[in-house]
């Protein structure tokens, strides 16, 4: 079997996530926001995040990148009795978020209160076009102003030719000293994360994390977002997971968040092993 079909078949890692992790962070969402839950997400023909969350659901919007997988799904719907609630779209997430519409021009229906996005590839897989789908997701969003959960896995496995982790730690450097007017408290953290020796999960944490934060500040959202959690998924497959909210702040040019950016970068990442989690590594921390 390829090695991206195996990515996205399910694992107790998975299952457990699904059910158990993202599952009580999700009812929590929908308590907050008081309604049943608009999502748009990769659930596979499977739909097995659909089918765990579904008393928490309203409409969903599902993007399959086959043919045959997305009849699979219709057939899963039908078996579920969920069809009347679907609406599929068909082609690469990157793709339709950019462009606005899918394969056969039919256009995401916004907004949304949940967004599950499952990859395969990194964040910079495809060069930068999924750094620049996320923003355009972040974009419509605020365009509606509707605060939404984001939940994104991906294989830990990185595309990045382009050197982009290391200029965005240059750039976050900048950032930090200015914010905190200490370049040296500032450079020992920064100096870990450039190293080789430095797990680059911590990077993408840190990469995705920061990412999200600045990203959804700039269009008045505030964001809180969570350690990643790094599990091992089916072959294998070493797999990173994130859960972020975004609360919309309504007529705000900018937000700012209660959780700062030393906040984000101080979050690190933890394991998944045996249903617990672990810190596998000691990080250095700007708020000491």
């Amino acid at each position: 079997m390829p090695e991206n079909e195996l990515a996205f078949r399910t694992n107790a890692n998975k299952d457990y996530l699904r059910s158990v992790y993202d599952r009580r962070i999700i009812e929590a969402w929908g308590a907050r926001v008081g309604h049943t839950l608009n999502y748009l997400g990769l659930p596979g023909p499977e739909m097995l995040d659909i089918v765990e969350w579904e008393p928490f659901l309203d409409r969903f919007s599902t993007i399959e990148r086959r043919e045959n997988e997305q009849h699979l799904l219709y057939l899963r719907a039908n078996v579920k009795d969920l069809e009347h609630r679907l609406h599929s779209l068909y082609g690469e997430f990157d793709d339709i978020l950019i462009k606005g519409r899918d394969e056969y021009g039919h256009a995401p229906k916004w907004p949304y209160d949940l967004v599950n996005l499952d990859f395969f590839g990194g964040f910079l897989y495809r060069d930068l076009s999924r750094p620049r789908s996320l923003a355009k997701l972040i974009e419509n969003q605020d365009n509606h102003g509707r605060s939404f959960l984001l939940i994104i896995s991906y294989h830990l496995r990185d595309g990045d030719f382009t050197g982009e982790k290391l200029a965005f730690l240059d750039d976050l450097s900048r950032k930090l000293s200015r914010d905190l007017k200490d370049s040296k408290r500032v450079s020992e953290p920064m100096e870990w994360y450039r190293s080789g020796q430095t797990p680059d999960a911590a990077r993408q944490t840190l990469y995705l994390n920061a990412f999200l934060h600045d990203h959804g500040e700039a269009h008045r959202f505030h964001v809180a977002c969570r350690p990643a959690v790094v599990y091992s998924g089916t072959g294998g497959a070493r797999m990173i997971h994130f859960v972020t909210e975004f609360q919309h702040q309504g007529r705000a040019h900018r937000a700012v968040s209660p959780q700062s950016l030393v906040d984000v970068v101080d979050l690190g990442y933890v394991e998944l092993r045996d249903r617990k989690f672990v810190e596998p590594v000691e990080f250095p921390r700007l708020g000491g």
